[in-house]
């Protein structure tokens, strides 16, 4: 009894804080929330978080709602796009609800300008209605008749907006070129943030040679909103970068995915994005598209606060609270703010504001350490007070790789400023002390046993095997000859060097430096990668072979493998290189570090070219021959050992299966 007293009277003090009279019916029907809340963690991952949004409860209106498909809320009014009774409702948020617009065909969106005059697309009249405050209708847009429009470009308009000067921006059916502008005229301006199509590379092959395929058509959008700036926000049904926004040129400045496909976007006062999904998922976004809160989903019928049938569209009031517009319940859900969701909210208008309050994100750490934006706002706030190795310590845990280049920018110069004299200085010592010792260190007694030492070393055969690989940077031709008829290496030097190209590659990946790296540490696999790394080497060096023998190859398996390994000394000498590197760039000086990436893929896959020439004594036309049989025979044995693996599988599975049964029956 207590508790519920107790949710009586926060409902109740908030009503009255809030200077409204809020009806709902349900209200905190269960003590948390159906779902769980996630925020982006360290790595970009989702991680769980408290809850930002509390399910309050229905509107509760007497007027039934038919498969409702817009909403949009005006000085504490919301007004709804009634599709399925044909007619445009306006709803107090203290439950008052009126019938404001009648005999339409199919409103499916609404939208209310700065003036209060009411937009309704009504996609069966093909038309678009301006209406007065009280519900006149003043005008009517229809299909434009300027010739850039196009005759065959379709207006049947499903959702409205309007932006600066009473722009008019319309969604329409089908309108593969853009979101169509109009002015207060009836004038058609142009279409607008258009979805850009790529080529696939099937597409620039026919195109190639000249062979006709379907025209890849850009994909309509199907929802639009703009925030205070004029910004607009297109919803597109897109595999990714669904949400996107355009600046006034249209072009795309920020976009956004959800991993399901958004219904709807809305921008709050302070710029944070809003979009619900067809799975019930609400995102939020702040405004630079970073995720902020995820939550929500599918009610399996239960009728269960804070799950939806089929919700259509998101808004928020002006004390950041949601409604949500469910199609398929017919129905209003509201969601309530919790604290932590304010105090993330303040956050964030502090920071628009340029005012870096580091206390505020602390307690947000405090609460959830894993929150990466309370990471990121911390970092750019300790970056602009100059404490750049807090910055980057922070920026590190939000896996923010572009504000870590920025703060380590700043660390990597001022900590030249201070020490270059002494780089210098101490180069120059060590090239005296070079110089001095070869003129007159060798002849010493501490010089003789170290030339002794180094000459007993460099005379193994080992070494000398070893030290060949340098002969092979600029002489590959000779030293595939060499290997294959002067034997001038082994099978014991091939199979270090591979153990060399094993280590060198793990190094990698252990020591790229934060911003270059593409691995992340907590999910790398040490076996997995020594399998894949050498399996690559020894599946091509299988393949070849067997392309060889019956393609009248001169190579044997010792010469192809010991071959093989000497032509990967490029990779082996310039990953350290980019190893050492990836720890003293940042991203303005990444070319660099791609640079040497593509030098070593590039003379790696030469040297192999040259290998296989050489060891096989091909000509140009063999030669092509070998390497697509050499690929296509690689990528048969890993489709063939991934058969094997599923049918093991299944085998295994059906003697379990038979033990299972066998030992209950018993």
């Amino acid at each position: 009894m207590m508790k519920t007293l107790m949710k009586i009277l926060t409902v109740a003090v908030f009503v009255i804080l809030s200077g409204r009279a809020l009806t709902i019916t349900e209200a905190l029907t269960t003590n948390s929330a159906p779902y769980t809340t996630y925020t982006l963690g360290p790595n970009g991952r989702r991680v769980p978080t408290q809850t930002a949004y509390e399910p309050a409860g229905y509107m509760d209106t007497a007027l039934p709602l038919s498969a409702p498909e817009d909403l949009y809320l005006f000085e504490d009014h919301l007004y709804i796009a009634d599709t399925g009774n044909k007619r445009i409702i306006k709803l107090a948020l203290d439950g008052q609800a009126e019938v404001l617009i009648t005999n339409l065909n199919q409103p499916t969106g609404v939208h209310v300008d700065e003036f209060g005059r009411i937009y309704v697309a009504d996609k069966a009249a093909a038309s678009v209605y301006q209406y007065d405050a009280t519900g006149t209708l003043l005008k009517t847009f229809t299909r434009p008749s300027e010739p850039i429009f196009g005759t065959a470009s379709p207006f049947v308009p499903i959702k409205v907006a309007t932006g600066p000067r009473g722009i008019l921006y319309i969604v329409g059916e089908g309108s593969t070129a853009g979101v169509m502008q109009i002015n207060q005229a009836g004038e058609f301006l142009g279409f607008f943030a258009t979805n850009v199509t790529r080529f696939s590379w099937l597409q620039v092959l026919s195109n190639f040679f000249g062979i006709t395929r379907a025209s890849n058509i850009p994909t309509s959008a199907s929802n639009v909103a703009l925030d205070d700036k004029g910004s607009v926000y297109t919803v597109s049904n897109l595999s990714a970068s669904q949400i996107k926004k355009f600046n006034i040129a249209s072009t795309t400045v920020l976009s956004m995915s959800t991993g399901s496909q958004p219904r709807s976007v809305h921008i709050n006062e302070f710029g944070n994005i809003f979009t619900i999904s067809d799975t019930g998922t609400i995102h939020e976004f702040d405004r630079n598209g970073n995720l902020i809160f995820e939550f929500g989903g599918l009610d399996l019928g239960n009728r269960i606060a804070g799950l939806f049938g089929n919700p259509v569209d998101i808004v928020s009031d002006r004390l950041n609270n949601l409604f949500v517009l469910d199609k398929g319940t017919g129905s209003i859900q509201y969601f309530q703010r919790s604290e932590f969701a304010a105090l993330v909210h303040q956050g964030l208008i502090n920071f628009n504001n340029g005012v870096y309050s580091l206390e505020q994100w602390q307690v947000v750490l405090r609460m959830n350490s894993m929150f990466a934006l309370a990471n990121a706002a911390l970092a750019r706030g300790q970056y602009r007070l100059q404490n750049y190795v807090s910055a980057l310590e922070y920026y590190f845990i939000a896996f923010d790789k572009a504000g870590y280049s920025e703060a380590f920018w700043q660390l990597r110069y001022r900590w030249l400023e201070q020490n270059l004299s002494i780089v210098f200085t101490g180069l120059i010592v060590v090239l005296v002390l070079s110089s001095v010792y070869k003129r007159y260190g060798r002849y010493s007694a501490l010089g003789q046993v170290l030339e002794t030492g180094v000459g007993k070393v460099t005379s193994s055969r080992i070494v000398k095997e070893l030290a060949y690989m340098k002969h092979i940077l600029v002489h590959p031709f000779d030293t595939y000859q060499d290997i294959k008829h002067a034997h001038k290496s082994s099978i014991k030097s091939a199979l270090l060097i591979l153990l060399i190209f094993w280590i060198v590659g793990v190094l990698e990946v252990y020591g790229t430096g934060f911003i270059f790296s593409s691995i992340i540490l907590a999910d790398f696999n040490l076996l997995l990668y020594s399998v894949s790394h050498l399996g690559i080497v020894g599946l091509f060096i299988f393949a070849n072979y067997l392309v060889a023998t019956i393609s009248n190859g001169e190579g044997w398996l010792k010469d192809i493998v010991i071959a093989t390994a000497y032509a990967l000394t490029p990779w082996i000498l310039i990953t350290p290189m980019m190893t050492i590197l990836s720890n003293v760039l940042t991203y303005n000086e990444m070319i660099m570090y791609t640079f040497l990436d593509q030098i070593r893929l590039g003379w790696t896959l030469v040297n192999l070219v040259f290998m296989i020439k050489e060891i096989h004594n091909f000509q140009v036309k063999p030669l092509l021959k070998n390497i697509a049989l050499t690929i296509f025979t690689m990528v048969m044995i890993v489709l063939i050992g991934f058969l094997l693996y599923l049918l093991g599988l299944q085998v295994v599975n059906y003697i379990e299966g038979i033990i299972r049964e066998v030992m209950l029956r018993g």
